[in-house]
């Protein structure tokens, strides 16, 4: 069964409605390097964490140099840190190995620019973008789109038939992300097949306000879409 993320989470009336549809993770956005409005300081995120139920991943979504992502980190202790921000891949690799002594798993965005169809960072091929990554030593790739208005959180669909070539030519878990809502999700993760789905605008009903309905409704369809299709790729039960 596909897992599912909901992601920008920014109090604990939210949390509670994720937790009590079965998210299987909660992602929380801390101190990204560029304004998004799902912003928390690291002492919001911690108290925030700290609400979040036994059993259920707890996800830190941040970016830029590998000092500050290893510095929330430790001061947050997540199961996941999810590093979306253009990064090389050495510092992809570095950032790997050492949220591992942690007992962190990294997982790490690929961003597609929605206007040319080309993985942001080193290379530009999506499909070779995610064979290097795969190599640095990460928990999972994380498939999302970029606008020019948002790094993030776009509300703008990355082409599912790349995603799907994506998926087939990685052994690690590929996370879709990207225009999910809660009318499209079934037919992605049917034509994806991916090992979980990751929301924040889907479900929202304004900016930064997020809807219990839409959530629920979310879960629900991603889970419908993927009794009946093939296993996806084996990986920790935290990667999503």
């Amino acid at each position: 069964m596909v897992r599912v993320k909901i992601c920008g989470n920014t109090d604990a009336k939210q949390v509670a409605w994720c937790a009590a549809a079965g998210a299987d993770c909660l992602g929380f956005v801390v101190e990204y390097p560029v304004p998004v409005p799902w912003n928390l300081s690291r002492e919001q995120a911690r108290d925030l964490l700290a609400v979040v139920p036994p059993m259920t991943s707890r996800a830190v979504v941040t970016g830029g140099a590998p000092e500050q992502v290893l510095a929330i980190a430790r001061f947050l202790l997540p199961h996941l840190v999810q590093l979306h921000t253009d990064n090389t891949l050495e510092e992809t690799a570095r950032s790997a190995r050492e949220l591992a002594t942690l007992g962190i798993g990294l997982i790490r965005a690929l961003r597609i620019d929605v206007a040319t169809g080309q993985a942001c960072g080193e290379i530009a091929d999506p499909v070779q973008a995610a064979l290097a990554l795969q190599e640095t030593g990460i928990a999972a790739v994380l498939l999302d789109a970029r606008t020019k208005q948002l790094p993030a959180g776009t509300g703008v669909r990355v082409d599912w038939g790349t995603a799907r070539a994506i998926r087939d030519a990685l052994s690690l878990p590929l996370i879709l992300a990207g225009g999910l809502t809660p009318q499209n999700v079934r037919s992605a993760v049917q034509q994806v097949l991916p090992y979980a789905v990751d929301v924040i605008s889907g479900v929202e009903a304004s900016r930064r306000v997020k809807s219990p309905d839409l959530i629920r409704q979310f879960i629900l369809q991603a889970r419908g879409a993927g009794e009946h299709g093939p296993p996806p790729h084996s990986g920790p039960p935290a990667a999503a």
